[in-house]
């Protein structure tokens, strides 16, 4: 087999884009360039080509039927006609350069690309376009044509491929995988494809270090082709005139052929110069002659592409006829199953699949394992806007704002601004490294790109010293986060890297798919990356919560969900560190720690005045139950000037029929359980007893019960029995007061069998290791997460106010009243009277014995306040250990208690003050409840 040979190159036009082709009969070579020649060459050693102008620059050319078409710098496709090179019409025209020019032989089109968003299929004689190709967001680069007219293809700037059904003139599928770009002339990839150009049964595109070969029918991907050598993107690929082979080149020049049938790699060929190659053509003649041409406008040659001499011609159409040997021993078959199979193979050697009987396949070319629809989602910084634009943001938090500006002479430079300038003052830096990601937090600005991947670090604390970690050479940094104690980038190696801020590294953690994205909160990393292949819609993903303490690296790993075909759009926590997720539909979501759920807070699009906007999330805080975010009116990201406003959106959750009294209760009920909010127990009460009221009036008394036993709070507990009483519902408020009591009995084995399990669950499972003291037994929707946990455990117990004045005393609340009919008033002002005796409260006598328990204090209170000497007693003892310890010593003392003194129940005929009702006992579930941090 002969080897592929590079002739020498020798200088065309000036630097610049170049372009090539050959005429049908392969005799003349045409060249154009930056300079705006046209030159015809006999062949590549042809010391004098002829030489035309057709204006300042000359960006695509194109031979067809003895007519020679030439994008120039007035952005028009003017025909020529060959060889006398006079001018034979316009066939269309653009509003931008034209970028690319192709067609195939059996039709009668031209099939154009410009930078003006826009592609078109034109008549060869002009006039109205056959098909325009829109709907693009980013310069049109390339279009293909299959040969039988039926698919076009276009690769625009805006990362994504666009497979078009030419006869509905419908977009039919899409493929992510050029690199974004806001200009041509700024593109290394260009991303040329091309059909099987003797029945269009594939289509290939470059895709970063390979190309891939879809199935022109399924749209299903059927082989890839790559090479060992191949170290960089590349950019373009082109069949040869029989379809057997294929060429492929990179952006540093290195040019492959591949065979089809079988997918190997018949040879790689180096530039000698590095250059990126622009253009390539086939000789039509079917010798293995393959010109190129390169950015610095340098025309070369490879011979022998088709693993043999050049010089020894053959037929054309013996290569694309199946071998007549192997067709003789596929039917001389013996039996009937024999030849069924042979016929398999027919099809598959025709199809371009080798069949082997140990299934191997060469080592070049991979099939893929299941069809899909739907695109891998590639990795993103949050709150970042796409690389491709001049002026973009890099991050956007609750911290401040880091911009880039990219010049067109290529130099690049970073602002950081920050919201609170006591914090640090603003920052402006040289981007000399090209970093593309950014994160912000308090103490440590971390930047980072992926060639040369290198994470670099600016500390914003002390003396603000510069760090930097280069990865691996096998490695590139596709995500960085940061925050207050942790810094974290996420590799191509699938590889999660942490840091502390001042740039000791921490720990590896190996993930388990693709990273998508990550954020980070004080020590602990959310990293989301797919846990599978996509399905046929939708994206599949998961999120693992890591938390570092101390030697300690604990993790979580937990599915993230997104609205049907839908993908993620940002990452990130709260201010007080709820994870959150954004997907492109517009839904927010919490993920609730003690829970375990994901809670949709927040529907942007219901914020929206059109179809096309969209809402640039910035932060969240949940104390004041707030989304901060930008509208972004017929986009996805803001611009960068002139500033934008920042919007403040409510967090709601989507209950059921938002517009009722009722909903909107058990909405603030149910949104202050989940998030830490700046809720007083007075507000909260007071929508609780409102919600209670409403069951009553609706005469649904079953809800009103099932109201407190799930409020499981017994402050309210006796105000309910009272209102309930005055409606005359003594039906209600005599449950209402068993349910006291059955509270009481049941209490104590709760406490016990909860604290003992649960204490353990959550150690495990909540990223908030040091934590353990939690609220085990408080009330399930009265709002236990708060900014300040004190201002509930300091709540004194209230002391129930008599429904009306009695000379012998207060009267027992829970006591069935006689005459409770007589004097019934209005709801409304009955409702108004309870929430003012919510709020009275009584002195708490202190017990002089710390280890004993003071008046209606909880395990909880206790715990707290006796933990430290509980440790200080043994220290052998884990933080579980300490905790049992303490339980078994709070029921004892507990017991004690009681036996010595009994309890006292309040009774109608007790002449004393009104005994203060017991501390709020406390739900099981709670025993999930996690206590963030503020």
């Amino acid at each position: 087999m002969a080897k592929i040979e590079s002739k020498p190159l020798r200088y065309a036009h000036a630097e610049g884009h170049t372009d090539v082709c050959y005429t049908e009969d392969g005799q003349h070579l045409i060249t154009c360039g930056h300079d705006g020649d046209v030159r015809i060459w006999v062949d590549l050693e042809d010391d004098d080509p002829n030489s035309h102008c057709v204006g300042e620059s000359a960006l695509a050319i194109f031979y067809k039927d003895k007519r020679l078409y030439v994008a120039t710098d007035s952005h028009v496709v003017q025909a020529y006609t060959f060889p006398e090179f006079d001018k034979d019409g316009i066939v269309t025209r653009f509003t931008a350069p034209v970028t690319q020019i192709k067609s195939t032989k059996k039709i009668e089109a031209l099939g154009c690309s410009s930078e003006n968003m826009e592609a078109r299929i034109c008549s060869v004689e002009g006039g109205a376009p056959l098909f325009v190709m829109e709907n693009h967001n980013g310069p049109v680069l390339s279009i293909a044509i299959c040969p039988q007219m039926k698919y076009s293809c276009t690769a625009s700037g805006d990362g994504m491929i666009r497979i078009w059904d030419i006869d509905t003139q419908k977009m039919i599928k899409e493929v992510y995988c050029v690199p974004k770009i806001n200009t041509f002339y700024s593109a290394k990839v260009l991303c040329r494809m091309d059909f099987e150009p003797s029945e269009g049964k594939y289509l290939a595109y470059p895709n970063n270090r390979e190309i891939v070969l879809l199935d022109c029918i399924s749209w299903v991907q059927r082989m890839t082709l790559t090479h060992t050598s191949i170290k960089c993107a590349i950019s373009q690929c082109l069949f040869s005139p029989c379809g057997q082979y294929l060429a492929g080149s990179t952006v540093a020049g290195q040019i492959a052929v591949w065979e089809i049938e079988t997918g190997n790699s018949l040879g790689i060929v180096d530039h000698p110069t590095s250059h990126n190659v622009s253009a390539m053509a086939w000789n039509p003649k079917g010798n293995g002659v393959l010109a190129y041409c390169d950015v610095a406008g340098q025309l070369g040659s490879l011979v022998n592409c088709y693993g043999k001499d050049s010089h020894v011609q053959e037929d054309v159409e013996m290569v694309e006829r199946v071998d007549d040997d192997l067709m003789d021993n596929l039917i001389h078959e013996d039996s009937d199953d024999e030849n069924a199979i042979s016929l398999e193979k027919l099809k598959n050697e025709t199809l371009g699949f080798v069949v082997d009987e140990d299934n191997s396949r060469p080592p070049s070319r991979h099939v893929a394992s299941a069809p899909t629809t739907v695109p891998p989602q590639g990795p993103f910084q949050p709150s970042a806007t796409p690389l491709h634009l001049e002026h973009r943001y890099m991050c956007w938090n609750d911290v401040g704002i880091v911009r880039c500006h990219s010049l067109e002479n290529g130099e690049s430079s970073i602002d950081v601004e920050f919201h609170d300038t006591n914090v640090h003052h603003g920052i402006h830096l040289n981007n000399y490294l090209n970093h593309t990601m950014a994160s912000l937090s308090t103490s440590v600005l971390a930047l980072a790109c992926e060639t040369p991947s290198k994470l670099v670090c600016i500390s914003l604390v002390g003396s603000s010293k510069e760090w930097s970690a280069s990865m691996p050479d096998t490695e590139e940094v596709l995500c960085v986060c940061a925050a207050a104690g942790v810094v974290a980038c996420a590799t191509t190696a699938r590889l999660l890297r942490l840091f502390t801020p001042m740039g000791t590294q921490r720990q590896v953690i190996s993930l388990a798919g693709p990273v998508v994205s990550l954020a980070a909160y004080n020590t602990t990393v959310l990293a989301v990356y797919h846990s599978t292949e996509p399905g046929v819609s939708d994206q599949h993903l998961s999120m693992d919560i890591v938390a570092m303490n101390g030697r300690q690296v604990r993790s979580k790993t937990v599915s993230v969900p997104l609205t049907p075909s839908a993908k993620l759009a940002w990452l990130g926590t709260t201010d007080v560190g709820s994870p959150c997720s954004y997907d492109n539909t517009g839904i927010l979501r919490l993920y609730d720690i003690a829970s375990g759920v994901w809670i949709p807070i927040c529907d942007t699009a219901t914020h929206s005045r059109g179809v096309s906007d969209s809402w640039y999330i910035v932060s969240i805080s949940e104390p004041s139950q707030t989304v901060r975010a930008i509208l972004c009116r017929g986009t996805t990201f803001p611009v960068t000037a002139p500033k934008p406003i920042v919007t403040e959106l409510a967090i709601q959750i989507p209950l059921c029929e938002l517009d009722s009294e009722k909903s909107q209760y058990e909405e603030q009920l149910v949104r202050w359980a989940h998030t830490t909010s700046d809720v007083d127990v007075k507000n909260a009460r007071e929508s609780a007893l409102k919600l209670f009221a409403l069951a009553c009036r609706s005469e649904v008394e079953q809800r009103a019960l099932e109201l407190m036993e799930l409020l499981k709070d017994d402050r309210l507990l006796p105000l309910a029995a009272k209102y309930a009483s005055r409606l005359g519902r003594m039906h209600l408020a005599e449950k209402l007061t068993n349910l006291a009591d059955a509270w009481e009995r049941d209490s104590d084995k709760l406490n016990l069998a909860h604290n003992s399990h649960f204490q353990e669950l959550d150690t495990q499972e909540t990223y908030d290791v040091t934590d353990t003291e939690q609220e085990m037994n408080t009330s399930l929707i009265i709002p236990q997460k708060t900014k300040d946990t004190k201002t509930f455990e300091n709540v004194k117990p209230i002391k129930p106010v008599p429904i009306k004045s009695s000379p012998g005393g207060p009267r027992n609340p829970f006591k069935k009243q006689q005459d409770s009919t007589k004097h019934i008033q209005s709801p409304l002002s009955l409702t108004e009277r309870t929430l003012i005796e919510v709020h009275a409260s009584n002195d708490q006598t202190e017990n002089e014995d710390p280890l004993k328990p003071q008046n209606g204090e909880s395990f909880v209170d206790w715990f707290a306040r006796n933990k430290e000497s509980m440790e200080r007693q043994n220290p052998e003892m884990t933080p579980s250990e300490v905790t049992r310890y303490g339980i078994k010593m709070f029921k004892s003392i507990q017991t004690k208690v009681n036996g010595e003194s009994g309890k006292r129940k309040l009774d109608d005929t007790n002449d004393s003050e009104p005994q203060a009702t017991n501390a709020a006992k406390q739900t099981k579930l709670s025993a999930f409840a996690f206590q963030k941090k503020s």
